[in-house]
């Protein structure tokens, strides 16, 4: 699993939900010589028991039957099953027969659930970090003023996010990765004393990163009534369109979309004041 987030980084949040792996799926597990083995140690560890035999007679079978495949360019594949589906009482349905089967060099045999790109893409958003955005406020969360606007920007530009995760191993090489853009940012005033309470700002490329600055923009918050002493806990959110590709190249094409993701700005104790305006004769 490769990825990139940068420090103080957070997983990623879907905006639709928590990802449920299946309950079970097949994977390579052994070369031929590794799964001999792996079968004469289970041999040693069932001497004398009862069921010593049944175990010796399929070691027989399996070396009379191509020698465990040795020599031959595949692996034995073996299942894999999530934790709930091991648990008792069961809790998640595996329809897959376990055991290990032998499967040639190239694709997978149809029948077998078998790890593929898609849920290794699955597997790779759940991993993925993204930076908790740094907001900027002009004036400064502790000089804001009744009736004047809100601005906000980055203090530094946010990167497009990637993971990668892949399987590779005894000739089989199987990839995924997701890739995060930052889209928009949401800014809520954290009251309603304020007009407009919310704006949303889409996110533009500037030297190699995506930035908001809203000095320009018709939608900024301002505050229509002071603090009164306190502060407004004023808020940012950043959603990131998330894609994958069957690849462990995070731009390559086709691009497939996942549920978008988003990441919460640390909440910012704004400080409101009414504009002292001073009368002389």
């Amino acid at each position: 699993m490769s990825e990139n987030g940068g420090a103080g980084s957070k997983h990623l949040v879907s905006s639709a939900g928590s990802w449920d792996p299946p309950a079970c799926w097949y994977e390579p597990a052994y070369t031929p010589e590794g799964f001999d083995s792996a079968f004469q140690a289970l041999l040693q560890s069932l001497s004398g028991t009862t069921g010593g035999a049944d175990a010796q007679k399929a070691y027989d079978e399996l070396k009379a039957d191509h020698d465990f495949h040795k020599g031959e360019q595949g692996a034995w594949w073996g299942m894999v099953k999530t934790k709930d589906a091991w648990d008792l009482p069961v809790t998640t349905t595996c329809t897959q027969s376990p055991g290990l089967r032998w499967v040639p060099a190239g694709n997978p045999p149809a029948g077998l659930l078998t790890v593929t790109p898609q849920m290794l893409s699955k597997i790779a958003y759940g991993a993925t970090k993204l930076p908790s955005p740094e907001v900027a406020l002009s004036p400064t969360a502790d000089r804001q003023t009744v009736n004047l606007p809100t601005y906000v920007s980055f203090s530094r530009p946010l990167q497009p996010v990637s993971v990668t995760a892949s399987l590779d191993y005894m000739g089989f090489s199987i990839a995924a990765s997701t890739r995060a853009v930052p889209v928009s940012l949401e800014v809520d005033a954290g009251t309603d004393d304020a007009s407009p309470r919310t704006c949303t700002y889409p996110f533009t490329t500037s030297g190699g990163g995506y930035v908001v600055d809203s000095s320009s923009s018709s939608c900024n918050v301002t505050y229509m009534r002071s603090s009164r002493g306190g502060t407004y806990p004023l808020t940012g959110r950043v959603k990131w369109q998330v894609s994958w590709t069957a690849s462990k190249n995070p731009t390559a094409t086709p691009a497939n979309p996942l549920p978008d993701g988003m990441t919460d700005a640390a909440p910012q104790n704004v400080v409101v004041k009414e504009i002292q305006t001073v009368v002389t004769h």
